[in-house]
């Protein structure tokens, strides 16, 4: 591997790469439709604004990748007694730069910041092609279930 990967904090300036990484990361699972892909820019920059500046998303970088984690009020549980919650979302590297360790030192930057933030869990939705770095790293399948309430695009 022997590559040394530089790992920082994001800023509102950030905003537009952030965006770049989560229109990149529904591409890469399939999801083309153009309008959907720019409303939903559109709509996450307004959001990334006031969530970068509250603190309530965090954001890494690392050479041409990065990661997040949202902080959510969450009621506490009687094996977690802090009234918030964790979740790891768009983890994205570029593709010219995969395979190269840089997904696995973000997710490590991530789990350590939510560890040393006392949480007691992290979750994520894991996509087909991050599912095998994720269980490496001890992420274990939950009893989560979804019940659609809109058309999937």
């Amino acid at each position: 591997m022997g590559l040394d990967i530089l790992i920082r904090e994001a800023t509102l300036d950030d905003i537009p790469e952030i965006l770049r990484h989560r229109r990149g990361m529904y591409e890469d699972m399939d999801y083309t439709e153009t309008q959907s892909l720019a409303t939903m820019v559109a709509t996450s920059e307004q959001y990334l604004s006031q969530a970068l500046a509250n603190r309530s998303f965090r954001v890494w970088f690392a050479l041409a990748g990065g990661g997040a984690v949202v902080i959510s009020p969450w009621p506490s549980h009687p094996y977690d007694l802090e009234c918030r919650r964790a979740t790891i979302l768009n983890l994205y590297v570029y593709p010219e730069f995969r395979r190269q360790g840089i997904a696995r030192r973000l997710m490590q930057t991530m789990i350590e910041w939510c560890t040393n933030q006392g949480f007691a869990a992290v979750s994520l939705h894991a996509s087909t092609d991050g599912r095998h770095l994720y269980e490496t790293l001890g992420f274990k399948p939950t009893n989560e279930m979804r019940f659609p309430l809109k058309p999937s695009p």
